[in-house]
C-alpha cells in the first residue's frame, strides 16, 4: 500500500507545508532505480527518495542531505536551483507533480512496470530517469482518473465475480483500493476475502458498506506497520481487522510510517534474496542425502557376492584337474555343504586356476567395496545430519543481521552449498559432484574447459587432480578456505572421479596425480589442457563416481 493513491495523497498534504518554497538543491542517483531530490532553505534540507523498480515502488522523505561522495550520478541539472512552487497529486491516479519555478515540473509516476520520474516542460519530457534516450522529447504519460463508485448501485454494477476472489472483485469495482484495503472491506462485511467472489445481493450490500467504512477511515489516516510470521512488513493507512494476529506498530505521521515501511520492505527483500536461495540449496542437499542413504541402505541389505566368489574360487582350485580348458561353465561338487552340485561360470579363455584367481580378485574387490560403502554411508549420515541442523538453524532466523551473522559464522559449512559468485547467475559450466563429506568436485568436459577450470576458476589452495599417464579431464576438489583439511577418504573420492573421466576408467585401480593448484602451470607451447605439476603426490584409487551421480 506504500504506493497506493491514498498514501500518495496523504504524503502530498504533509509535504506541502514542509517542501513548498524550498529550492531544489540537488538531484542524484546512487542506487539502481532510485532517485533522490534534495530541497533546501536556510533552515535545513529535506530529501525525497523515489524507487521505481517493481514490485516495490515508493517515495518517502528524510531530513538532511546524504549524497555519497562516489558512485552518485547527477540528474535533471536543468531543474537544480529552482524553487518548488506547488506540490500536487493527479485526480485519482498515482502521479505526483512538483511544480518548479520557470514552468518546469517533476512528474513522479508510481505504477506498473514503467514507473518513472520525468522532467517536463510544456507537455514535453526534457529528460527521464529511466529510458531517457527513448522518452526524451515525447509527451509525458497523462493521468487517468480511476473509477470511484459512490453509491451502492454503482458499486454493484462494477462488481464482477467471474473467476475472482472477493478481494479481487472489490479491487476491480473500486480500483483506488489496493488488495490490502479490499481485503479489509471484505472482512468488515463478514466475508472471507479469499473466497470465490459470487455473492448474494445482501452480501454485496454488506461489501459496499465495508468499502464505505474503509473510505471514511482513509480521510483521517492512522498509519501503522504490521509484521507477519515470515517478517514481511505490511503498511496500512488504517487499522486492519484481518491483521489482528500480526505484530503492529502505530505512527503519528504518514511520512514517518512510509519511510519506516520502505526501510523494512527493502530489508525484507534483501533478507529473502539471501535466505531463499540458501534455504533451497540446503533443502536440495537434504533431499539428495536422504535419497543416497535410501540407496545405500538398500545396497547394504543385499547379500554380498564376496562369499560366493570366494567359494567358487575354492571349488575351482580343489577340482581344477576335472575342468577342461575352454569350458564356459563347470558343474562342481559342493565341498562346503550337502547341496547338489554347484554350477560355476567360466571365462573359456582362462584355465581353471586362472578362473579361480579371477574369482578371488572379485571377492577381494567386493569386500573392499562393501567396506568403502559402509564408510561412505557413515559419512553420508553425518553429512545429512549436519545439513538438517543447518537448515533448522536457518529457518529459526528472522532478521537480516542474524542471517548475515549466520552466513559469516558458518561460512565453511555453507560453502559446499553456495554457487560460485564468479559465475554469471551462479551457473557452473563444469561437471559438478557433491561428496559425502560435504565437499564438492568440479571436472572439465574437454581441453578448453580443463584450462578454464584450472587457471580461471580453481583457487590456489584447491586440490587439482588428473589420471596419471593417460588422457583425462582436470578435476578440482574445491576447498572452502586455505586452511581446510579434507580427510583421506574425501581426497580418494575426488581422485576416483578424476580416474573415472580418463582412459583408465576400465582399470580396477588407477594412479591419480594430486597437487595444490598453485603447483600446476601450463606446459610452455603445449596444447590446451597440457600442464606441468610440481610437489605432486600419487594416489592409487578405483575409478568411480559418488553414489547417486551419473
Amino acid at each position: 500500500m506504500i504506493a497506493n493513491y491514498h498514501t500518495l495523497r496523504a504524503l502530498a498534504l504533509e509535504w506541502r507545508t514542509s517542501l513548498v518554497g524550498r529550492t531544489l538543491a540537488d538531484v542524484w542517483s546512487q542506487e539502481r532505480d532510485e532517485l533522490s531530490l534534495t530541497f533546501a532553505d536556510p533552515d535545513g534540507a529535506q530529501t525525497l527518495r523515489a524507487g521505481v523498480r517493481p514490485p516495490l515502488l515508493f517515495i518517502f522523505s528524510a531530513d538532511g542531505y546524504a549524497r555519497a561522495r562516489r558512485n552518485a550520478a547527477t540528474l535533471f541539472e536543468e531543474a537544480i536551483g529552482r524553487r518548488l512552487e506547488a506540490l500536487r497529486i493527479a485526480d485519482r491516479d498515482r502521479m505526483l507533480f512538483l511544480d518548479l519555478a520557470g514552468s518546469i515540473t517533476l512528474q513522479v509516476a508510481l505504477f506498473g512496470p514503467r514507473a518513472n520520474v520525468f522532467l517536463v516542460e510544456e507537455n514535453r519530457i526534457l529528460s527521464a530517469f529511466r529510458d531517457n534516450n527513448a522518452l526524451a522529447g515525447a509527451a509525458p504519460p497523462a493521468p487517468r482518473p480511476a473509477p470511484d463508485p459512490k453509491g451502492e448501485a454503482a458499486f454493484a454494477a462494477r462488481y464482477d465475480p467471474k473467476g475472482r476472489s472477493v478481494a479481487q472483485a472489490v479491487c476491480r469495482a473500486c480500483p483506488l483500493l489496493d488488495r490490502t484495503l479490499a481485503a479489509e472491506a471484505a472482512v468488515r462485511a463478514g466475508l472471507n476475502p479469499n473466497a470465490p467472489a459470487e455473492a448474494s445481493p445482501t452480501e454485496r450490500a454488506a461489501l459496499f458498506r465495508g468499502v464505505e467504512t474503509v473510505r471514511r477511515d482513509l480521510l483521517a489516516p492512522a498509519p501503522r506497520i504490521y509484521r507477519n510470521e515470515q517478517g514481511a512488513p505490511l503498511f496500512s493507512l488504517v487499522a486492519l481487522e484481518h491483521a489482528r494476529d500480526m505484530e503492529e506498530e502505530c505512527f503519528d505521521a504518514v511520512g514517518q510510517a512510509v519511510r519506516e515501511g520502505v526501510r523494512r520492505a527493502l530489508a525484507h527483500r534483501r533478507f529473502r534474496e539471501l535466505f531463499d536461495p540458501l534455504e533451497k540449496a540446503l533443502e536440495r542437499a537434504a533431499s539428495q542425502y536422504a535419497r543416497r542413504l535410501r540407496h545405500m541402505q538398500e545396497a547394504a541389505s543385499r547379500k554380498s557376492r564376496a562369499d560366493r566368489y570366494e567359494t567358487w574360487g575354492h571349488l575351482l582350485t580343489a577340482q581344477a584337474q576335472d575342468i577342461p580348458r575352454g569350458a564356459k561353465e563347470a558343474s562342481l561338487r559342493n565341498l562346503f555343504s550337502e547341496e547338489e552340485n554347484m554350477t560355476v561360470p567360466l571365462d573359456p579363455a582362462l584355465s581353471a586356476m586362472e578362473n579361480a584367481q579371477r574369482f578371488y580378485d572379485r571377492a577381494r574387490r567386493a569386500r573392499t567395496a562393501r567396506k568403502t560403502a559402509e564408510r561412505r554411508r557413515t559419512e553420508t549420515e553425518r553429512s545429512a545430519r549436519e545439513v538438517r541442523e543447518l537448515l533448522d538453524a536457518l529457518r529459526a532466523i528472522k532478521t537480516l543481521r542474524a542471517l548475515r551473522d549466520f552466513r559469516t559464522d558458518r561460512a565453511d559449512l555453507l560453502a559446499p552449498f553456495l554457487n560460485d559468485p564468479k559465475q554469471p547467475g551462479g551457473r557452473i559450466p563444469f561437471r559438478r559432484f557433491r561428496l559425502s563429506a560435504g565437499y564438492e568436485v568440479w571436472a572439465g568436459r574437454n581441453a578448453r574447459q580443463n584450462d578454464e577450470l584450472t587457471f580461471r576458476h580453481a583457487q590456489k589452495y584447491d586440490l587439482w587432480m588428473h589420471a596419471r599417464g593417460v588422457p583425462g579431464v582436470h578435476a578440482v576438489l574445491r576447498l572452502p578456505h586455505r586452511n581446510a583439511a579434507p580427510d583421506a577418504a574425501t581426497v580418494e573420492q575426488a581422485a576416483s572421479i578424476a580416474a573415472w573421466f580418463s582412459k583408465a576408467r576400465g582399470s580396477s585401480l588407477a594412479p591419480v596425480t594430486v597437487a595444490e593448484r598453485k603447483y600446476v602451470r601450463k606446459a610452455k607451447g603445449g596444447p590446451p589442457g597440457a600442464v606441468v605439476t610440481e610437489r605432486e603426490t600419487v594416489l592409487l584409487v578405483e575409478p568411480g563416481l559418488p553414489d547417486g551421480a551419473s
